[in-house]
C-alpha cells in the first residue's frame, strides 16, 4: 500500500520510530529556560504543582497522580502533585514541593525544580502555576492515603509520539469544546492536567 504515486505509505508505528530521543539533558535546558516565579494576575485562589520527569527503569517518564477517591473534588482523577499555597511557602515553588513531599512520600532533596509553564485557572477557580522538575527518586514512595490512591509514570516518548492522544468533546458555558486528553493503561488525563500536558508537549517539541 503506498500514499499515492512515488510515495512510500508510512505507517504510525515507524512514523514513530523517526522520531528523535530526548535526553533529560535536553528537556531539562529547555524547560530551565522557561524561567520565572509562577505569580500571575488570574483571579482565583493560587496553588502550584509539580510536572515531575523521573526514571521509570529504561524509561525517561513523567509523574502523575492518582487523586484519593476520599477527596471532595476531582475525586479520582489524574493530576499533578500539587495543592493551593499555604501561608509558610515562601512562592509557589514552595508550594509545589512541599505538595509533593507531603503527597508522594519523597524528601525535598530529591526534587529539582527546572523551570514554569504557563499559569491557567481550573474549573474550581485556583490560579494554577505549573513548574517542572526532576524527582531523583519515584519508587519505595510513601503515599498519602488521604490525597493519593496511586501513582502512575507515563513514558515521555509515548507522550510525544501521539500514542497516548485522545479526542475529547465536553460541555462548557460556551458549548461543546475539544480539550487536551491523554490515555495511558487506563488511565485518563484530562481537565486541567490534560492542559498542562498539552502545553509540556509543545514545549518539548522545540527542544
Amino acid at each position: 500500500m503506498t500514499g499515492g504515486p512515488n510515495v512510500p505509505y508510512v505507517t504510525r508505528d515507524s512514523a514513530r520510530a523517526t522520531l528523535p530521543a530526548l535526553s533529560r539533558d535536553r528537556i531539562e535546558s529547555t524547560l530551565r529556560e522557561r524561567s520565572g516565579t509562577g505569580e500571575n494576575d488570574i483571579a482565583g485562589r493560587p496553588a502550584a504543582v509539580l510536572v515531575p520527569f523521573c526514571m521509570d527503569g529504561d524509561d525517561l517518564s513523567v509523574l502523575f497522580i492518582r487523586r484519593s477517591q476520599n477527596l471532595r473534588n476531582h475525586t479520582g482523577q489524574m493530576a499533578f502533585p500539587g495543592g493551593r499555597v499555604d501561608a509558610e511557602d515562601k512562592d509557589l515553588s514552595a508550594t509545589a514541593v512541599r505538595e509533593t513531599v507531603e503527597e508522594i512520600g519523597v524528601i525535598e532533596s530529591e526534587i529539582e525544580v527546572w523551570g514554569t509553564l504557563d499559569p491557567l485557572l481550573t474549573i474550581s477557580e485556583f490560579a494554577l502555576s505549573p513548574f517542572t522538575g526532576w524527582l531523583s527518586r519515584s519508587n519505595d514512595l510513601k503515599l498519602s492515603e488521604r490525597e493519593v490512591s496511586e501513582v502512575v509514570t507515563v513514558p515521555v516518548s509515548r507522550l510525544m509520539d501521539g500514542s497516548c492522544d485522545r479526542d475529547e468533546t465536553r460541555m462548557d458555558e460556551s458549548g461543546y469544546v475539544i480539550r487536551p486528553t491523554y490515555a495511558y493503561n487506563g488511565r485518563v488525563i484530562w481537565g486541567s492536567t490534560g492542559m498542562i500536558v498539552s502545553q509540556l508537549i509543545d514545549c518539548l517539541r522545540k527542544a
